[in-house]
Formats: structure tokens, sequence, C-alpha cells
């Protein structure tokens, strides 16, 4: 079965501040039965938004250094050093 990371904006948390909205919603999730989520950032409504990059940062900082990312330059590096080897066997 496939999973899916679904963001949700809440409108209706009526509470005097950012703490004590983030404990209203996690006590509605869990009494929803939702068992595994997150609750990333709690703003005022209407203020305005952090950019798209600064939220993606911070996400990243919270889960943990992006493996696939990793990879990526580590893939992008050996293909460097075989066009570099090859180019110099062909040179000699």
């Amino acid at each position: 079965m496939a999973h899916f990371e679904v963001t949700v904006r809440l409108s209706d948390v009526n509470e005097s501040d950012g703490p004590a909205a983030r404990q209203a919603i996690e006590e509605r999730l869990r009494a929803a039965g939702f068992s595994r989520w997150q609750i990333v950032a709690v703003g005022l409504q209407g203020a305005t938004h952090k950019n798209t990059s600064q939220r993606r940062t911070n996400r990243r900082r919270e889960m943990g250094p992006d493996i696939s990312r990793a990879g990526g330059g580590l893939l992008v590096a050996a293909v460097v050093a075989w066009t570099l080897w090859f180019l110099w066997l062909l040179a000699g």
C-alpha cells in the first residue's frame, strides 16, 4: 500500500499563543486516531510566511541529512572522475 505525505492548513484554532495552539492541534490529531504526524510550523493567520526555501531548510534540519542528495553528489563525482580518466587514456 502506498504512503502519502499531506499538508493541511488549519484556520479554526483559537488559542492565546503558539505553544497553546500546538498543544490543541496535537490533542485533536491524537483524538482523531492519527498515529504518525509532525507539526512543522504554527503561525498567525494572515501573517506573512517564511519563504519556501527557509521552511525546507528547517525541515531538513529536523529530519536529518538527506541520503538521496548525498548519493547524487557522489554519483556526479564518480562520473567526472571516470571522464577525466577516460580522456587521460585517450591522450596518452
